[in-house]
């Protein structure tokens, strides 16, 4: 009996039951790690020559048809196992390059195993002959929560090839965080109910008082998905209300302190429903108050300052935008500009570089880190998104603008224990800070300049903008 399934046991069983080609989730990118390298370490599940020929074969076609650099296909920690194992690690922490060779090999049936983590499901469109789950939760901003129902619909239904296939199978393996009993009611759950991730933040405030006025704001709220789903919810509580009214009216015998406590419920009941209606509309408020106080209206229309800012098209258009406006990115040099920029583009919990001397002085971090913090007292964030500037960040990107190729820096980043994914993440977040105020060239030249620049440098192979496909 197993604490926890290996995946060399998982890859054997499926082989000797013709259940491959398969798709192992996992909770962890380090649990699609370890699991690479412990299939790499058994010489029982070794392919044959003819099958590593085979994938030798296809991943040198992958190469040529999106033009990728071989040498960081080959250099990758986990080559040496695919070659030998048919199996790879797909999570966010692999450069795109990596996950998209994989991607390609699946779909080619190539592979024997992908491992990966839930993220995979929702965002990647290839099937598998079985899929096998091994956790009956995911880690949130607040802890481990059971899947949902729309999270086990997408890993299972990834079960079964067109085609190939007549049934698709779904695999539940045993271990203690993996307990069938809840997976089978989960998937017995109907779908959860629609969410718009829609609200009026500052950038799109920005932008849209460019060309209307508040009113018009105020109708175009209105409209969203939004308010629609606000405006439904509010109107069944009205229902379950007007049901509690009628036994009010009709309770002539009810006690007075009972009567009281139902009069009580009802009245709280109605604000909720107020409150719930007019949601949208009362957030549309919160952020032209912010862009008010931040300098950015005059009355009803954009200022001088709110004219440039809204072509900072970016969640951290404020903090940007107040950085600007305080000169704190004037005077520095191109790679300095990258790395400040980096700094809020980076996420707190992540580990990025931090082997050497931070180049860019502690003064520009702490101001920096006032800004993001005035900004703060008058626009908060989500507790679960709260900025923070990462000094690391800073000097990751800077890294890999003064690295001569992939393979130097990519030695770099194994030695600071950073994963490749997170710094891919972070160049392309940073360079699209830069593009953005790489846009202000007619009231900041020199910086829109410089911005530019920066980008340049920062967006070569293997982490450019785009993939070449022939």
């Amino acid at each position: 009996m197993f604490s926890d399934y290996p995946a060399t046991k998982i890859l054997s069983d499926l082989e000797r039951d013709d259940l491959l080609p398969a798709i192992l989730f996992r909770s962890a990118r380090k649990q699609c790690d370890q699991d690479i390298e412990k299939l790499e370490g058994s010489n029982k599940l070794r392919l044959r020559d003819a099958e590593r020929q085979k994938i030798e074969g296809e991943i040198a076609a992958v190469i040529q048809k999106y033009g990728f650099e071989p040498d960081v296909i080959t250099g990758h920690a986990h080559y040496g196992a695919l070659l030998e194992t048919g199996a790879g690690a797909h999570h966010a922490g692999q450069l795109l390059m990596w996950r998209l060779l994989l991607e390609e090999l699946m779909s080619r049936g190539a592979l024997r195993l992908l491992i990966a983590t839930g993220t995979v499901a929702a965002g990647v469109d290839f099937p598998a002959r079985t899929v096998v789950i091994t956790a009956h939760s995911k880690r949130g901003n607040e802890g481990f929560n059971v899947l949902s129902s729309a999270e086990f619909q997408q890993m299972s239904g990834r079960a079964g090839r067109r085609g190939k296939d007549t049934v698709g199978i779904c695999v539940v393996a045993p271990s203690r965080f993996s307990d069938a009993r809840i997976i089978a009611e989960v998937s017995k759950r109907p779908p959860e109910p629609l969410r718009s991730a829609y609200f009026a933040a500052p950038s799109t405030v920005l932008n849209l008082l460019k060309y209307r006025n508040v009113d018009d704001l105020r109708y175009t709220v209105s409209r969203s998905l939004a308010a629609f789903l606000d405006r439904k919810a509010a109107g069944v509580i009205r229902d379950e209300t007007g049901g509690e009214i009628t036994d009010l009216e009709n309770g002539s015998e009810l006690r007075a302190d009972l009567k009281k406590r139902l009069e009580k419920r009802i009245r709280r009941k109605m604000r909720d429903a107020e409150i719930l209606e007019a949601r949208q509309e009362t957030l549309l408020l919160e952020t032209l108050s912010c862009l008010q106080k931040l300098g950015h209206l005059e009355g009803d229309s954009l200022s001088a300052k709110g004219y440039w800012a809204a072509e900072l098209c970016t969640t951290l258009v404020l903090e940007l935008a107040e950085a600007i406006h305080e000169g704190l990115f004037y005077d520095l040099s191109v790679p300095e500009l990258v790395g400040l920029v980096a700094s809020i583009a980076g996420d707190a919990h992540r580990v990025y570089y931090s082997l050497s001397r931070n180049p860019i002085k502690k003064e520009y971090f702490s101001k920096l880190q006032g800004i993001v913090e005035r900004v703060r007292e008058v626009y908060p964030r989500a507790a679960n998104s709260e900025l923070k500037v990462v000094p690391d960040a800073a000097l990751t990107a800077m890294a890999w603008m003064e690295a001569k190729d992939w393979g130097e820096f990519s030695g770099l980043l194994r030695l600071g224990g950073v994963a490749e994914g997170d710094v891919a993440r972070l160049i392309s977040q940073t360079a699209d800070h830069l593009n953005q105020i790489s846009k202000l060239i007619e009231s900041h030249p020199p910086l829109a300049q410089a911005a530019a620049e920066g980008r340049k440098l920062i967006l070569k192979p293997p982490l450019s903008e785009a993939l070449p496909v022939d």
